[in-house]
């Protein structure tokens, strides 16, 4: 990634202290500590890896949780999962990570609703083959997960598989929308769409049928006709 040309600034000749003034995309990083590498030769480059460690024993974290009630066992597998500093709407195949998400998470409670939703449905994502949900269905899946347990998208192409899980699963006030982690609340919940995800693995052509329908609906609710 290309994040342009900026200057090193020093706070005095012979002091030490040097300053690189980094682009808006990169604030999420503040406070955190960097190693420093450089790279010698013709044209030297200079390498700040930021200590991500924090973001990453908070997913861990989650992971379990979340492992525990799906009777998923074993650690993050993080070669599972696409990463990036920023949230995107989608990494192909691989569920994604967003580090900002990390760090949020690594912070105090009750956190951000997004933040959780977009981690959940990742790991829902990941999560998904070893319950028995075909892989086409993964990411609908993990999406829905997200939304049911939080009332939050974890991205705008989600809200078909999300509205249809909604149709199907009771379901009051989702249990983390508050931004508070409750498990026990959640297992209800992810025990229905398992239950629900995987009958649709069984029946995808019932499944079809109602994603046509949810897309007739929803044509006709924007067309206004």
């Amino acid at each position: 990634m290309d994040l342009g040309v900026r200057q090193i600034r020093t706070a005095g000749k012979g002091s030490g202290s040097i300053e690189l003034t980094l682009p808006a995309d990169l604030r999420d990083l503040v406070g955190l500590p960097c190693r420093i590498t450089l790279r010698d030769g013709s044209r030297p480059d200079i390498v700040l890896q930021p200590d991500l460690a924090r973001a990453q024993m908070a997913f861990a974290e989650l992971w379990g949780g979340m492992g525990g009630v799906l009777q998923q066992t074993g650690g993050l597998p993080v070669a599972a999962f696409s990463f990036g500093l920023h949230p995107r709407l989608s990494a192909g195949d691989a569920p994604f990570l967003s580090w900002r998400d990390g760090l949020s998470l690594a912070g105090p409670a009750p956190w951000g609703v997004a933040a959780l939703s977009r981690t959940i449905a990742a790991f829902g994502h990941a999560m998904a083959g070893g319950i028995g949900i075909d892989p086409a269905l993964a990411g609908s899946f993990g999406a829905a997960c997200g939304y049911l347990l939080t009332g939050a998208l974890a991205s705008p192409d989600a809200q078909e598989a999300c509205d249809l899980a909604a149709l199907h699963v009771a379901l009051g006030e989702p249990p983390f929308a508050d931004g508070a982690i409750r498990w026990p609340a959640a297992e209800p919940v992810l025990a229905a769409l398992v239950e629900l995800f995987v009958g649709w693995t069984a029946d995808p052509a019932g499944f079809a049928t109602l994603r046509a329908a949810w897309r007739r609906g929803r044509s006709i609710e924007m067309s206004g006709d």
